[in-house]
């Protein structure tokens, strides 16, 4: 298994893979290309086989939940194939996050998850991190 930076031309696989952890996400692919074009935001992708199996997207900012530096790097999503999941290739998306994180000067990594994902719940206490808050936000359309 390797772990490396998307390509521009995986765009497609990165963005049916994101469908599946975000059901609403558009079919379009502007999303994805408009966030694969901004220089703060970064993809991971596990491959295997030359077969991408999971990715790990980030974006660098000034301000997170529970973070207390203005040197972040924030998980916005990270997803393995069913097949795939509980080898330790969410770890090592996470790792290689981390690496760059320290190599670039970042002080913490922030993250999320849905109240009832606890299997996103345990794989980051696993991993080291900590919860820091709980909320439930709402919307009102006018």
């Amino acid at each position: 298994m390797l772990i490396r930076f998307l390509r521009d031309l995986e765009i497609e696989i990165w963005h049916a893979m994101r469908r599946k952890l975000w059901p609403d996400t558009p079919p379009e692919l502007e999303e994805a290309e408009r966030l694969r074009a901004k220089p703060s935001y970064l993809i991971w992708v596990a491959e295997q086989d030359a077969d991408i199996i999971g990715f790990l997207e980030a974006q660098t900012c000034n301000r997170a939940d529970g973070c207390v530096s203005d040197s972040i790097l924030y998980i916005e999503g990270w997803f393995v194939e069913e097949p795939f999941r509980h080898q330790g290739i969410g770890s090592a998306l996470m790792q290689a996050a981390e690496e760059w994180a320290r190599a670039h000067n970042i002080l913490e990594l922030g993250s999320d998850a849905l109240l009832d994902n606890t299997i996103s719940h345990r794989a980051h206490k696993k991993l080291g991190f900590h919860e820091v808050d709980r909320q439930i936000s709402y919307a009102k359309k006018l």
